[in-house]
This record gives C-alpha cells, sequence and structure tokens, in this order.
C-alpha cells in the first residue's frame, strides 16, 4: 500500500509533460557564428535540452515564411527553451479544419468590363492551394488553350503509385505533401490503406477550393444531373500548385508552414488557404498562420485565408 502511495505522484507528473509538437520562432541575428546553418544550430538548441524519455525530434526548419523550427518535445522542455538567447516565442502546434467558400457572384464579377477582363482572367498567375491535395482528373484541371508553364514557377510535381507525373501539366503546374507535423502527432506513420501520403486528394476539399480558385471552364456542368450550366473558376486562366497539408485528423500548423515556406521558394503569386481554427482564431501573435501570411506578404505575395464557417 504504501508503495502504491509513492507510485501515485510519480505517474502523474510524468502523464503530465507527454510529448507535442511546437513551433518555436526565433530571432536569425542571434545564431552563433560557429554554426555554419540555422538548421545546425537549432538542432544543436535541442540537443542541449534537459533529457527526457521521450526523444526529442526536429520537424522543419523555416526560412521564408517564418524563422524558426518546429519539433516535439515535452512542456517542461519547451517552458526550458523558451528562455534561450533568441527564441522569441514557443506555441503548441494546432490542428484547424477545413473552410467552405463563396461565389464570384458575392464579389460582383461580371464577364463584361471590369476586373475578370483587365487580369485576362489570371492569365499568368500561380496560385498556391494549401489544402487537402487535388484530383487532377476533374474537367476543371483541363489545360486546353493556356500557355507554357510561367518561366517564374521554381517547383514540383511530387509523384507516388496513386499521382503519376501526368498529373500535372499546364493547368496543376506542382504538387506536394507535407505530413511531418501529421505522422509526428500519430507518433508513426500515416497508414497508407487509409489515406494517401501522395497530393491526391482523397477528401475533396482541396479539389473543390483549387477549382474554385482557378478552374478551367467547364461546359454542362450539373449538381446531381440538376442545374445544367458552365463551372469555372476565379481566375481560370492562372496555374495551381496543390500543397496537401490537410489530413484525416486535421491540418497542422507545422505542415501548413512548411507548406507555405515552400510555396515561397516555389514562386507561388497568391497563397489560398482555406483551413482555420474550430471557433475562434488564436491571438495574431500566436497564430502560426497569420504569422506565416505576414511572411509570405513580406516575399510579396497575396495571402487569402478564410475566415471560418
Amino acid at each position: 500500500f504504501f508503495l502504491s502511495l509513492l507510485l501515485i505522484p510519480f505517474s502523474s507528473s510524468s502523464s503530465s509533460d507527454c510529448p507535442q509538437n511546437f513551433i518555436i520562432h526565433v530571432s536569425k541575428s542571434h545564431k552563433p557564428s560557429l554554426f555554419s546553418s540555422h538548421h545546425h544550430w537549432y538542432s544543436s538548441i535541442l540537443h542541449s535540452l534537459p533529457p527526457s524519455p521521450h526523444p526529442t525530434k526536429l520537424l522543419y526548419t523555416y526560412q521564408l515564411s517564418i524563422n524558426g523550427f518546429s519539433a516535439r518535445l515535452t512542456s517542461s522542455q519547451a517552458n526550458k527553451l523558451k528562455h534561450f538567447p533568441g527564441i522569441l516565442s514557443v506555441i503548441p502546434d494546432q490542428a484547424r479544419q477545413i473552410h467552405t467558400s463563396r461565389t464570384p457572384h458575392f464579389l460582383g464579377l461580371s464577364d463584361g468590363v471590369g476586373l475578370w477582363q483587365n487580369s485576362h482572367y489570371g492569365d499568368g498567375i500561380i496560385i498556391g492551394v494549401l489544402d487537402t491535395g487535388i484530383w487532377p482528373e476533374r474537367p476543371s484541371f483541363l489545360d486546353s488553350g493556356l500557355p507554357p508553364v510561367p518561366n517564374t514557377w521554381k517547383g514540383t510535381c511530387e509523384t507516388g503509385p496513386d499521382f503519376p507525373a501526368s498529373a500535372c501539366n499546364r493547368k496543376i503546374i506542382g504538387a506536394r505533401a507535407f505530413y511531418k507535423g501529421y505522422e509526428s502527432y500519430l507518433e508513426g506513420p500515416i497508414d497508407e490503406m487509409k489515406e494517401s501520403k501522395s497530393p491526391r486528394d482523397t477528401e475533396g476539399h482541396g479539389t473543390h477550393t483549387a477549382s474554385t480558385a482557378a478552374g478551367s471552364m467547364v461546359s454542362n456542368a450539373s449538381l446531381f444531373e440538376f442545374a445544367y450550366g458552365e463551372a469555372r473558376g476565379m481566375a481560370t486562366n492562372a496555374r495551381i500548385a496543390a500543397y496537401k497539408i490537410c489530413w484525416k485528423m486535421g491540418c497542422f500548423d507545422s505542415d501548413i508552414l512548411a507548406a507555405m515556406d515552400q510555396a515561397i521558394a516555389d514562386g507561388v503569386d497568391v497563397i489560398s488557404l482555406s483551413v482555420g481554427a474550430t471557433g475562434y482564431a488564436p491571438q495574431y501573435d500566436h497564430d502560426s498562420i497569420a504569422i506565416g501570411a505576414f511572411g509570405a506578404a513580406n516575399h510579396g505575395i497575396v495571402v487569402s485565408c478564410s475566415a471560418g464557417n
């Protein structure tokens, strides 16, 4: 009985210090000169933290959307990290949810005169869509009549068993998937019998938002054989780069920031993100999407985020 009483506080304290993912914002100017890169500096910081039964793990290094990194830490390690020189903030990784969208009619757009015609329907613009991926076989993503891929594009088309190189064309010019934060949350690899690690969209939301943003014109579209008409996106001549950041358990900030970082490096003009908090959004200095959007704006990129359902 006495032994069991001794064990109670021990098990209680250990369960309260379970590892989780954190996003660490860092002042770049504090990097000691002895480190050849910020990645090496961040790795050294993690190695200098107090030991834990749960190993620390560096998930991503961010250089463009924010300055910093994401890592799997215990809460006591995270609290210790806050006092390191150059650490600006340590924010828990959050799972976001997908949001819905509206139609061009809400914005008063028309074919006659105005923004659509003046912008040539988005010709030459690259939209980075951060969502559940994309289903490339949809008619909305046909590239008929589009000129070659803009020479400002620096990205790539990731392939997989269910996402061949032919999935990309002059409309879908790039596709990637980000899941390190999600797999860290799962504490193991994604079950590929249940969800695809490729950019393919098996949920439907990313395909919907990508076609809303830049879908090509599709004649005789209908909703279950009703209301036949023409379906098209907001910028029919724009190109799409799909960044899959949402999974069955949510869209994690660490993966979102990694996709933002990559989208900036790839040369997108717009980042479209129909993803956010459930209920009230965090305050701005703790909102990773807001901070990443500010970083993207500093690189001349327009960021379009949903305001919630």
